[in-house]
């Protein structure tokens, strides 16, 4: 008896726990453009989450050079164009980046369209959102928010505060648009004909923070600026409040209604909530000092939560169980920072760019490094975008006061999928990365990329310079490579390093990789742990 009663506990726990963890589906929106990347976070519960596969590789099919930087975008519409702002804020008025573009998913620019005016040019760096109608929102440092029309006419614009960069907009299933009111951080409900709704605000306003939307379409969920999450009916009236320290920009939403965030108090913690605000977990992330958390979390089918923190991406399951920590860099050089939100693709690789001009990462859903991309300074302030397929489109750039940005406009797709006609082009630049993982044992993996055809050679040194290792030696068309070199303990560690020759045998201790691709010479350290 006993033991039935036990098997029976046993099924329902795993019954819920399947249930929890894989009921993660594309919530229907139809006020909402039914395209690929329709808005920032890609959906009205900003999980983050395509529906489609990305590049498993940092193949960079094509680039376009966009001198005012890009903050804002790109988003996607219906017929696959893209949607991105200007970055640039110069003290030239006539000249001052107040740019907004569409382009083609090839890389060629359907309109640039100027806002503003000859006293007043300011950036539109808020998200972007398109609906049901192909009109495309977004709101500027000019004071206002806009809607465009597809060909980059002005539908109608609301005048606003000068809305600052991190806020996205949102829509309801009735079409209206939600936005914060710059420094005043007043919540706006804007009518699809541009006019206001109603505006409202609690406790110390909502500056820098993000509506997000229930999946019933009833309820908005918002940070306040320095503390509490706050649920509020869409007549603007408050429907509940979560007390807590400051928070990120936003929370995420899955299926079941259950917020997910990370705040700054202590202990910091990963907390969920039920729909009625009350608690349905909490996960203590760091016991003592709060790390600043400026990003926003993402979420894959199967219900497991992704994060950034300082240099660390971190996973942990539906119920609040730790999955995995993946510490971007071995040293502090090394080490990286988030602030954009967080996305991931169908299988919950996430993607994610360095506010530090760094790298651009693809981490597995298990916690495992699959690509990291070279930025040269190039800066990521929000979210990539992906294609149906399965292109994501980086939008980069550098200071606020940086004019004459090249190849900042990026798509990087497998070349091997299904129906890509396009060739690779040239990368940004010749690069030799650091082999990850390192130190290693038995083998590591090494990147590098060239930007036209050239003999690449990439060997392995001992520290006397003697050639141990032959793990390239052949002429290579521009785009971006990996080279696995590999030892083994057995018999003295005499083993062929990614089926090329090797000439004696491995011991513990350091090791010299360099490349060498027509003028191009780079030489990096590996270190082999026994």
């Amino acid at each position: 008896m006993y033991r039935i009663i036990y098997f029976v506990l046993i099924v329902i726990l795993v019954s819920t726990n399947i249930y929890t963890q894989i009921k993660q589906e594309l919530i229907p929106w139809p006020t909402l453009s039914n395209s690929a990347w329709p808005m920032i976070k890609h959906d009205p519960q900003f999980t983050g989450r395509s529906p489609y596969k990305g590049p498993q590789t940092p193949t960079i099919v094509w680039t376009a050079d966009l001198p005012h930087g890009i903050f804002s975008g790109p988003v996607l519409d219906i017929y696959q164009n893209l949607y991105f702002g200007s970055y640039y804020q110069g003290f030239n008025r006539q000249t001052g980046a107040d740019h907004f573009f569409s382009y083609t998913t090839d890389g060629m620019m359907n309109w640039d369209v100027r806002l503003g005016s000859d006293t007043l040019r300011r950036p539109p760096q808020t998200g972007i959102l398109i609906d049901s109608s192909n009109t495309i929102y977004f709101g500027s440092l000019d004071g206002y928010f806009y809607a465009l029309n597809m060909d980059g006419s002005v539908k109608w614009k609301y005048q606003t505060e000068p809305m600052v960069e991190v806020v996205m907009p949102n829509i309801d299933l009735e079409g209206n648009l939600y936005i914060i009111n710059g420094k005043s951080g007043e919540l706006l409900s804007i009518h699809p004909d541009g006019t206001l709704n109603w505006k409202v605000t609690y406790g110390d306003g909502f500056i820098e923070k993000s509506p997000v939307f229930s999946p019933d379409g009833k309820t908005i969920y918002i940070f306040g600026k320095l503390s509490n999450l706050y649920a509020i009916n869409l007549d603007g009236s408050l429907k509940w409040q979560f007390n807590c320290g400051k928070a990120s920009i936003a929370p995420i939403v899955d299926n079941n209604g259950n917020l997910y965030f990370v705040t700054e108090d202590v202990p910091q913690c990963l907390i969920s909530l039920k729909p009625d605000g009350a608690i349905r977990w909490r996960t203590i992330i760091v016991s003592s000092t709060p790390i600043p958390y400026n990003s926003a979390p993402t979420i894959d089918n199967f219900g497991n939560i992704y994060l950034a923190l300082g240099s660390a991406i971190l996973s942990y399951d539906n119920n609040g169980n730790k999955r995995w920590w993946h510490i971007i860099g071995t040293n502090e050089s090394e080490y990286d920072d988030f602030w954009q939100p967080l996305i991931c693709d169908n299988e919950g690789t996430v993607y994610v760019g360095s506010t530090f001009g760094k790298n651009y990462y693809a981490i597995s859903s298990e916690g495992k490094l699959k690509w990291q991309l070279p930025f040269n300074d190039y800066q990521v302030d929000n979210t990539g975008a992906i294609g149906e397929d399965g292109t994501l489109y980086i939008g980069v750039h550098k200071s606020s006061l940086w004019d004459g940005a090249e190849k900042n406009l990026i798509a990087i797709r497998d070349t091997g999928a299904v129906g890509v006609e396009k060739e690779v082009i040239a990368p940004l630049d010749f690069r030799l990365m650091q082999n990850y993982p390192n130190p290693f044992n038995p083998s590591t993996t090494i990147n590098y990329q060239i930007p036209s055809n050239s003999f690449v050679t990439l060997k392995v040194y001992d520290v006397l310079g003697n050639e141990v290792a032959t793990l390239v030696n052949e002429w290579k068309e521009p785009g971006s490579y990996n080279a696995q070199f590999t030892t083994s303990s057995a018999r003295g560690g005499k083993q062929l390093a990614s089926g090329m020759s090797s000439k004696g045998g491995y011991t513990s201790g350091v090791y010299f990789y360099t490349l060498t691709a027509g003028k191009f010479t780079d030489t990096k350290k590996l270190i082999l742990l026994k």
